[in-house]
Parts: structure tokens; sequence; C-alpha cells
């Protein structure tokens, strides 16, 4: 697709998916006021980080008065931020690069959240319902599995994972379930393999599903896989606020991991979530700073080799990162 075309398309979407939220937030504001940001997030634990961070007032101390807008999918943020309506927002490192080899104008800022090392619990795995006798991801020859989307990260990780373990792509078939479903249609037989996420990956676990692989990790140990990001435009004209931003996630950042217990009681208010559930799922790791280089280099090659984009839309996946 034509960078105009895709830029037509994403303005579109931005347009419909927020009719109704108001307008752009303010640009950089004098010493005496608040700049109005609007933060684009979604209901999973990671960017529990930021909103408890704005809770304790740690984006007020850089100066910035942040609303939260939380969508089902990072699919509708990038256009949301491309057109201004939201200032900043989360999405994972592939819909990132993807986007941006369609062409539009997005930066990543900051890193949100990585992968981890085994033997940690992860937040994310590939599973196998209570009646699936695989002992191991080379016994997946001539599955299908369940992931929340395809032709994305979940998907390319899952490739990658399975391609390691010896099994024949060719013979495997991806198939789209929310996550919230996950659990529920394992535990019935109506899937028998799937990537699953947390709070639903602890759910599908007590359901009898068995975890196999953190497929993440086989991309890269503690790989990056997700981050913050916003416009060329919020970049070139408005500095001082993306300055304040970043530090006030990396404030954010310290504070969650020096208080993870705080965290867990937060994520009840921040989800909607049991609290019982939130005493015990995987956290997932909040790491400072940028994605590392390795990180985005091990996801565009994965991108690459699966189809997801070509080296014509996206020659260097560093592009990608704000200076």
């Amino acid at each position: 697709m034509k960078n105009r075309l895709a830029l037509t398309a994403a303005l579109g979407a931005a347009s419909l998916f927020l009719a109704g939220c108001g307008g752009p937030a303010a640009s950089d504001g004098g010493t005496s006021a608040l700049t109005e940001i609007t933060v684009g997030t979604l209901p999973i634990v990671s960017n529990t980080v930021l909103a408890l961070g704005v809770e304790k007032g740690f984006f007020k101390e850089e100066g910035l008065n942040v609303k939260l807008a939380s969508a089902q999918g990072g699919a509708a943020l990038v256009p949301a931020v491309v057109s201004g309506q939201y200032d900043f927002a989360f999405s994972n490192n592939v819909s990132l690069m993807t986007a941006r080899a369609r062409g539009l104008p997005i930066k990543i800022v900051a890193a949100a959240s990585s992968a981890g090392t085994n033997p940690a619990p992860p937040d994310e795995a590939i599973v196998v319902g209570p009646n699936n006798g695989a002992k191991s991801l080379a016994d997946l020859g001539g599955s299908t599995v369940a992931v929340n989307g395809l032709k994305n990260m979940v998907e390319v990780a899952d490739r990658v994972a399975l391609e390691k373990a010896g099994v024949d792509l060719g013979t495997v078939k991806f198939v789209e379930v929310g996550f919230p479903d996950m659990p529920a249609a394992l535990a019935s037989g109506r899937i028998e393999v799937a990537h699953v996420a947390e709070p639903f990956l602890s759910q599908a676990v007590k359901g009898g599903a068995r975890i196999l692989s953190a497929p993440y990790r086989e991309v890269l140990p503690d790989v990056f896989m997700s981050s913050w990001f916003t416009s060329e435009k919020v970049i070139a004209e408005k500095a001082k606020t993306v300055d304040g931003f970043r530090r006030a996630l990396e404030k954010s950042r310290i504070y969650a991991t020096e208080h993870v217990d705080e965290v867990r009681a937060y994520i009840p208010t921040f989800l909607k979530m049991d609290a019982t559930v939130a005493k015990e799922i995987s956290m997932g790791n909040w790491p400072s700073g940028m994605p590392n280089k390795a990180s985005l280099q091990a996801w565009y090659d994965a991108c690459i080799k699966y189809g997801v984009f070509s080296k014509d839309g996206l020659p260097d996946p560093t592009t990608i990162l704000a200076g």
C-alpha cells in the first residue's frame, strides 16, 4: 500500500474510533500551568505502571496533566496518535514497525515491557488444553494455534518458537481468538493450542491447560515487546512535553519496581479485575530507557521472514526510535 493511502486510511480509522472524544491536547504550556496530554492505553498489566504513576502524581511533577484513554487493541492507537487526537500511546513493537513500514510518522519514545528469561514465570505462553497430549512444541505439527491477532507480534513469536522446535510451519494454522475467550475455549476443547496472556494465562492453567513455551523468549531472551510512542509532529513541536513524559514514565517504572505489592493492589482498580486474581498473575518486566537494538532487529528479521512487512517499507528498524 502506498504511504499516502496508508495515512489516509489511518486518519479515517482514527476519526471513527475517536468520535466524541474531544479535541487534541494542548501544546507546551507556560511554567504556571500544566500541559494537558492524552495517553492511549490498553487494559493490560504492563499499562498499570503508567496509570499508577499518574495516580501518584509523577506526571504532574513534570508539568503534565494526563487524561487516560483506553482502547481494546493497539491497532486503534496508532491512527489516534497520527491524527493528533492522542499525544502518546502504547503498542507492541511489531505493530509499530509495521505502521512505520507503511509510512506512518510515528516514533518510539520509551520502552514499556520485556519478556524476561527462563525459568521466571512468563506473562504470556503457548499452552495446550487438558486433553491435548503434546509434551513440547515439537509435538505441535499439524495443529491449529489460537492467537489474539493474525500477522502481528503474537503470531510472529509463535512462528519463531515452533520453527526452532523443528515444526514444519506449513502444517500449522493460526486462528484469531480474543485472549478473554481462550481459557473457556481450551477447557471445552473448542481450541487445543493457544498463545495466552495474563490474566487469562493463569485462568487457563487453573482450568487444566499446560504451558509448553514462553515464545517471546525464543525470539530473544528478555526481548523488548512493547513501547510508548508518539508522532513526529509531537516530537518536533512539543519537545519539552516529550522529555517530561519520559521522565515521568521512568519515575513510574522505578516506583512500580520497588512497590510491586502496591502495583498488584492497584491492578483491580485499573483493569476492573478480581483482587484474588491480581495477587496470582505473573507481572512481566518493565524495562528502563528505549528498546534495545538487538530486540528490534530480532523482531524485524522475523517480520521480514514471515511476510509481515518488507524491507522496502522499513530498511532499518532503528529508524523507529526517537532521538
